[in-house]
């Protein structure tokens, strides 16, 4: 029994320093906000350089890059549409690499497109996933009015978390 005992430790004990030593390092994401070209679900070219036209009421830019199929990408879609109200000022783009009928789809079942502020983009060539760091869906990425990277989340964000991260983030501009 005592060997047993040791025996079962030791494997604690060895899982627990692989796991330490094979941890995953934290994503890196783009300090400001790269230059891109997606489409939109009709069809047209969107280029980041645009965004300085779209974004003359916005103080911030948030983009979610999610897959239609994923039910954390699904939840935090509706979710962002029912704060829809607190996001009056950010630019929201929501970005995938699925067709453009998944998208569309998407954005029906989640009601962002009730969202003022906000474009659905498709990257079908997934040049996105490199140039942002991407690891996971939903991947969450908020940047100021400079396009400087506020904060980076991967996997599910609710609202209130991202609104009290813009909260933080303006009173230390103050």
């Amino acid at each position: 029994m005592a060997s047993l005992l040791i025996g079962l430790t030791l494997t604690v004990v060895c899982l627990f320093l692989y796991k330490t030593a094979h941890k995953r390092p934290a994503p890196v994401f783009p300090a400001e906000l790269p230059i891109f070209e997606l489409t939109t679900l009709d069809g047209a070219p969107f280029h980041s350089d645009s965004l300085s036209a779209a974004f003359l009421n916005a103080h911030r830019i948030l983009l979610v890059f999610y897959s239609p199929g994923c039910l954390f990408c699904e939840h935090e879609g509706k979710e962002l549409a029912r704060y829809a109200a607190d996001f009056i000022d950010t630019l929201l783009l929501f970005i995938t690499t699925a067709p453009i009928d998944s998208a569309i789809a998407y954005t029906h079942r989640s009601g962002i497109g009730m969202i003022p502020q906000y474009y659905s983009l498709v990257d079908p060539a997934y040049k996105t996933v490199p140039l942002f760091g991407l690891r996971t869906n939903p991947t969450t990425l908020l940047y100021d009015k400079d396009q400087r990277l506020i904060q980076g989340f991967e996997g599910e964000v609710n609202a209130v978390k991202l609104l009290k991260t813009i909260r933080e983030y303006e009173a230390t501009k103050e």
